[in-house]
């Protein structure tokens, strides 16, 4: 099945210590959203919170994209050095809009197929919602994907750590 809805995880281990990738990271995270200019250059790659225990941050970019990842992290100690779980996904008021829209999307679909079943009829008209669905799984996964996967090297460089585990939806 093809997912609608993106999500990235990575598992990320560093020969490090906790307490060293935490403060290479603090460095590269804001603390606070502050307005800035399409042409203002800033030195954090993220803004966000960063604790003991992990982090919850999104990549700062000097252009829109609806589909920026908010990106989640839990430390964890392993025999050399700190594992990293992290986790990739919409923001909550996105994510509630694309499953109200998809859900719209997919009645709409749902009735353009009981249509052709029931009259034996096909317009060109019909595949409309078609479209609308192939149109929103682009969007999402390109403006997405783009994203995730930048501030997925972003991480590797911060943490000088290498990826163990991928999985994607």
């Amino acid at each position: 099945m093809i997912p609608l809805l993106p999500y990235k995880r990575l598992v990320f281990e560093s020969q490090s210590s906790k307490e060293e990738i935490i403060r290479r990271l603090s460095v590269e995270v804001a603390s606070r959203r502050r307005r800035s200019g399409v042409f203002e250059r800033r030195a954090e790659k993220f803004e966000g919170e960063v604790s003991e225990t992990g982090f919850k941050i999104s990549p700062i970019i000097r252009y829109r994209n609806s589909f920026l990842p908010v990106v989640e992290g839990q430390f964890s100690p392993i025999a050399k050095g700190v594992r990293i779980d992290v986790r990739m996904r919409l923001t909550t008021p996105v994510l509630i809009f694309s499953i109200l829209w998809l859900s719209l999307v997919v009645v709409g679909a749902g009735a353009v197929i009981f249509e052709i079943i029931s009259t034996g009829k096909f317009a060109g008209a019909m595949f409309i919602p078609f479209g609308m669905l192939l149109f929103f799984y682009l969007l999402v996964t390109i403006g997405f994907g783009v994203e995730a996967k930048e501030a997925g090297k972003l991480l590797s460089d911060i943490f000088e750590a290498s990826v163990v585990k991928r999985a994607s939806r």
